[in-house]
């Protein structure tokens, strides 16, 4: 697991934020980010577990894995109008500073952004974060802020 000392750093500007031919919204990310963070989404879940129904661990509000996703967040934002932020999930996020992102974050390398779709999706499963990454909204109490996938 990536710790806040080894783990890169990502700002909003590092974020590219698309649509698939569908007009699913996509997170495209740095590999060197985008590799801790599948690692964290897939934390706390049986990895012998079928199914699609699964939610990582809890990181903490302060973890590399908040921070991030807090970035991400906010990167979508300054990239959506109002109506694509809701289907997005982020309406909330605009809002109490807690919500869910209904789309998709990948690592540069596993995004063709030509063809708008996965590039060897079999092939690239370190660059996909899987789950819907969340924050705890404000209202939530002592587990406000902590980010789940």
């Amino acid at each position: 697991m990536a710790t806040a000392t080894t783990a890169p750093t990502l700002t909003t500007a590092d974020v590219t934020v698309t649509t698939d031919h569908a007009g699913r919204v996509y997170a495209v990310i740095p590999d060197d980010v985008a590799r801790p963070l599948a690692v964290a989404a897939k934390e706390g879940i049986d990895p012998e577990a079928r199914g699609t129904f699964f939610e990582s661990r809890r990181h903490p509000a302060d973890s590399w894995a908040a921070a991030t996703v807090r970035t991400v967040f906010t990167a979508l934002l300054d990239a959506l109008s109002e109506t694509p932020d809701v289907i997005a999930g982020l309406g909330l996020y605009r809002r109490s500073d807690g919500g869910t992102f209904y789309g998709f974050i990948v690592g540069t390398s596993a995004w063709g952004a030509e063809a708008r779709w996965w590039l060897d999706y079999g092939q690239h499963d370190d660059l996909i974060v899987r789950g819907a990454a969340s924050i705890e909204h404000a209202t939530r109490g002592t587990i406000a802020g902590t980010c789940t996938f």
